[in-house]
C-alpha cells in the first residue's frame, strides 16, 4: 500500500537547514509555485528521503485564512504526488525542499495541481542529470 501521509519527520523545521536551503539551493518556478531544493548533507531514512516546507508570503496574501488555504492546497498536491516522486528518485540521496506560493491572487485546486506536478517532473529530471 502506498504511503500518502505527510508525517512530522518529513517536515523541514530546522532553522539552520532552512537558511542553507535558501542560501545554496537551486530553484524551479512554475507559476504560481517556486520550488527550492538542496541535497541534504546528512542522509535521511530511505522511506522518507525528502524533508519539505511550505510557505505563502504575508505580503502577497494578507489574510491568514487565505494563506493557510493555499498552503493546504500545495501540501495536498505534494502529498498525492509523493509516491511517484519517491519511486523515481536516485537511491541513496536525500533532499530538503521548500514550496513557495508566489501569486498575489487565490487560485483553485486544479491550477495548483498542474503547477506542482510540472515542478516535480522538472525537478526529477534535474536530479537524474546530476
Amino acid at each position: 500500500m502506498k504511503q500518502f501521509t505527510l508525517s512530522k519527520e518529513e517536515r523541514l523545521s530546522s532553522r539552520k537547514e532552512i537558511e542553507l536551503l535558501f542560501a545554496e539551493g537551486q530553484s524551479i518556478t512554475c507559476y504560481p509555485i517556486r520550488l527550492v531544493w538542496r541535497e541534504s548533507p546528512h542522509p535521511l531514512p530511505a522511506d522518507r528521503p525528502i524533508q519539505v516546507m511550505f510557505s505563502v508570503s504575508k505580503k502577497k496574501i494578507s489574510k491568514a485564512v487565505d494563506r493557510n488555504r493555499m498552503k493546504r492546497l500545495i501540501k495536498e498536491n505534494y502529498r498525492l504526488n509523493k509516491p511517484e516522486v519517491y519511486s523515481s528518485l536516485p537511491t541513496g540521496k536525500s533532499y530538503h525542499m521548500a514550496w513557495i506560493y508566489s501569486s498575489d491572487e487565490l487560485l483553485d485546486f486544479i491550477t495548483i495541481q498542474k503547477s506542482v506536478s510540472t515542478a516535480l517532473e522538472r525537478w526529477i529530471k534535474k536530479c537524474r542529470q546530476q
